[in-house]
């Protein structure tokens, strides 16, 4: 292992509640991926390689997330 390999394996945070899938399972199972993700809702994480690439999540929690970072934006510089 090389020092960017341990230095991203360092970084990478681990995020127990997503399941993940490898981005030529994505590719080729992305009907049922779409339905864990909106119906189910579970969200899943896309590696390819063994690197983090995307998240699927439902589109209503996708908007929660863009409101709570707005939420949290400085407004003016304060």
């Amino acid at each position: 292992m090389d020092r960017e390999d341990r230095k991203e394996k360092r970084n990478r945070i681990v995020i127990e509640d997503l399941d993940v899938v490898t981005a030529t399972d994505a590719k080729n199972k992305f009907g049922e991926l779409l339905h864990r993700v909106c119906y189910d809702k579970r969200p899943v994480l896309v590696e390819k390689s063994g690197r983090p690439m995307a998240v699927m999540l439902d589109y209503g929690e996708y908007l929660k997330l863009r409101r709570q970072a707005e939420e949290n934006k400085p407004v003016n510089g304060l």
